[in-house]
Formats: C-alpha cells, structure tokens, sequence
C-alpha cells in the first residue's frame, strides 16, 4: 500500500442536525478503519439526535426529524458512545474536514454524553485540507466548490455516489485521499507527515472557505 501505516488509521463522517460544531448533534455516523495491511472494516451508527433537525440540513441529507427521532432509527448517542469510543482506540483520525468540522463536533458530542475519548496523541490527516493545499489554481466558479463529489472525480476518475451517506463519503474519502498520494509524490507517505503537512496548511483552510467549509465537505 502507498500509505506507510503503523496503527490504523480511522475515516470518519457525520450526518447532523445542522452546521454549529457546538450545538447541532451527530444523526448518523461511519467509521471506516484503515489497517496497516490495506484492508478496512465499518462502523455504522444512526443516532437519536434529540433535537429537531434543521430544514438545511434536511434539504442535504434526506434526514427528517420524525424519521431521525423516531423509535426505529437508532439510540441515544449516550447508549453507544463508548462502543463507538472503543472502535477509535489506539488510531489516528482521518476524514474530509474533518479537522474544522467532524471531529470539533465530536469531541463536543462526546463531553456533552460523558463518552471517554481523548484527542491527545493521536495524528489527523484531511483529504479536503490536501486538495486545497495541492490544486491552488481551482477556480470554483468554472469547476464548482471542493467538495468531497469534486474530489472523487478529480482523483479517482468517477462520480461519488450515494453521497451523504455516512458511509458511502467515508469510504469515498479513503480512496480519495490514496489516490492523492498517487497524485501528489512529494506528499509524505506516512501518518505523522501527512498530519504535519495538514497542520500547516489547516488555517489556511479554514480562512479560505469560512463558514462554508462544512457545505464543501459533502
């Protein structure tokens, strides 16, 4: 495999109630494991958000309230967070946005449901931070935003489908971010680079795309 890994290496991907990191919660989420020897395994959750979920949000997911709420959609956050803790244990994190938006919101999640999870450690790596670091020329009014659809096409030559769904855009995100590595052979090829590489380049990020970096992601 292109990517040098000496522990997995988690994507992972929330659908939510709405875009404040802050307040909206996780409605479905997918974890998808990354081992060293190329192969993947999932997690897959829907969660009871407890709260109504935004028109926005709806618009771009399909996800109502009465279905997200429901009895048959899935728990409380709080009855599986240590399940879902326990599935990240020992790995780093990876995902598209998921330094300015995913894993802000989770860690928010998890102290907000008393789920044991610790950041401290562990090494990020984004595959949206790596498109804008890499393809500085993209006009977005000629090939529209950079988003996790744009990066599938540009990388790995298809169109994403399934998109917004947990696990369909964290798979995606995987192998978008091994075809990056193709692309791009002055990237590092292990975690700890490509994790200094994404910290370097994550305010840049963040000031480029503002409030929209979480739009960009799906």
């Amino acid at each position: 495999m292109i990517l040098n890994l000496t522990r997995p290496l988690v994507f992972l991907d929330f659908e939510t109630t709405g875009l404040d990191v802050q307040n909206d919660r996780i409605v479905e989420l997918a974890f998808v494991k990354l081992l060293p020897d190329g192969s993947r395994t999932s997690l897959v959750q829907r969660v009871n958000p407890g709260i109504d979920i935004s028109k926005a949000a709806t618009k771009v997911t399909g996800i109502h309230t009465l279905d997200a709420c429901g009895l048959f959609w899935g728990p409380p956050l709080k009855k599986v967070g240590q399940k879902l803790a326990a599935f990240l244990d020992g790995c780093d994190l990876g995902g598209f946005n998921q330094i300015n938006y995913d894993v802000p919101l989770w860690l928010c999640e998890c102290k907000r449901n008393g789920i044991a999870f610790e950041l401290k450690g562990r090494h990020q790596v984004d595959a949206r931070i790596i498109f804008n670091a890499k393809e500085p020329t993209w006009d977005r009014f000629l090939m529209g935003p950079r988003n996790l659809g744009a990066a599938v096409r540009l990388y790995c030559g298809r169109e994403l489908e399934g998109a917004h769904s947990a696990e369909a855009d964290t798979q995606a995100t995987v192998d978008v971010l091994l075809a990056q590595l193709q692309r791009y052979p002055d990237l590092p090829r292990d975690v700890a680079g490509l994790h200094e590489f994404c910290s370097r380049n994550s305010e840049k990020d963040r000031d480029e795309d503002g409030a929209s970096a979480r739009s960009a992601s799906a």
